[in-house]
Formats: structure tokens, sequence, C-alpha cells
């Protein structure tokens, strides 16, 4: 990718790396004016786009349907205006029903959507044995078997971890721990990973290193 020539875009690319400044003087420095004039710029603008993606989304799927005589699209219209009663006070009771509504919907389709790929598949992919029979699918089979057992026994609050429980629930908390240093890992990975981009992301803008 060559360095843009086109005005805009030579403006838009510098306007960028100023605001990366501005974002990145809170941690390099304490907040201070710049840090807090990028952050709401930010938000303003994320806010603006969210209202006028909303808008669309709202005419072309409630309004354009209602108006060529999908009667029934006047229901989430009405329970879309009804969430709007929570900034007057007296009525905003009147909002809890679509806000109700709207969590339950999430959750069960939420659920519907997790079981399967979470919950099901899971457990058949852990009690299924390997067909290939190499040493190395015994391996995973086995770590993953004793991993997934060890780590319920843990969370067995309701018996004292001692007798035939001590063991497995020790083992359990290890692969606990395991697993939550290598998420932390991934994260702090992640972390770095977006710090290299923004250093290249720095230096391509003064043309130190081709884009």
């Amino acid at each position: 990718m060559a360095y843009p020539t086109a005005t805009l875009d030579v403006i838009g690319l510098w306007v960028g790396w100023f605001l990366m400044l501005m974002i990145y003087s809170y941690p390099l420095y304490k907040e201070n004016v710049s840090y807090r004039f990028a952050e709401h710029l930010f938000i303003g603008i994320t806010l603006a786009i969210t209202a006028i993606t909303n808008f669309s989304n709202i005419m072309r799927m409630c309004i354009t349907p209602l108006m060529q005589g999908q009667i029934l699209m006047i229901v989430p219209l009405i329970l879309g205006l009804m969430i709007f009663t929570m900034l007057i006070p007296e009525y905003r009771w009147v909002s809890r029903y679509p806000i109700a509504l709207m969590v339950g919907a999430g959750f069960g389709l939420g659920i519907r959507g997790t079981i399967k790929p979470n919950l099901q598949d899971a457990i058949i992919d852990t009690i299924t044995a390997p067909t290939g029979g190499g040493l190395i699918d015994w391996f995973n089979y086995l770590w993953v078997a004793v991993g997934l057992v060890c780590s319920i026994l843990y969370f067995m609050l309701t018996f004292e971890h001692s007798g035939a429980l001590k063991t497995p629930t020790r083992i359990g908390r290890l692969f606990l721990m395991i697993a939550l240093g290598g998420y932390f890992g991934n994260t702090v990975l992640f972390r770095f990973t977006m710090l290299t981009g923004r250093a290249q992301f720095f230096l391509q803008v003064l043309k130190l290193i081709p884009m």
C-alpha cells in the first residue's frame, strides 16, 4: 500500500496520528486536556454514528413496512417508544415492560445458541475417544477428560475437599490456574499486538517505514 497522495487522505492520516498521540498521552503521562478532547470526540462521533444507524434501521425495518401495509410492525414501534418513557420520572415504570421483553428474548435466544456449541458439542468431544489411535491424540483426550472432571469436582462446594476429593480437587485447581494463566497471557499478547500496530502506524505516517 503506497502512501496516500490525495489531500483529504493525507489530512485524515495526520488527524488520526494526532488523535492517537492524544489518547496515548494518558498512559504515558496522566489525564490531560488533549486526552479528554480525544476521548470526548470519540464518544461524540460514536454516538452520532449510532444514532444515524439506528434511525436508518428503524425507517428501513419498521416505518417503511408499516407504510406499505404491514400493520403488525406497529407493535415493535410502540414498544420502542415506550422505552423513552424512562426519561419522564412519572411514567418511567412503563419502560420496564419493553426492556423486560427485550432482555428475556435476548436471554432466550442467547441460551438457544449457546447450549449446542458450548455444552452439547463440548460434552460429546470430551467423552468421544479418538479414532486415529495416535499417542498424541490419546494424550489430548485424557488431558481434557481429567482436566474437565477435576475442574468440575473443584466447584463441588457442598462437600469438603478432603479424603477422596482432596487430590482431584487440587488437580482441578491446577488446571484452572493454567487456563486462567493462558487466558491472561493471551490478553497481554493481544494488548501488545495492538501496541505494535499503533507503533507501525506511527512510523508509517512519518514515512519512516513503507505503508
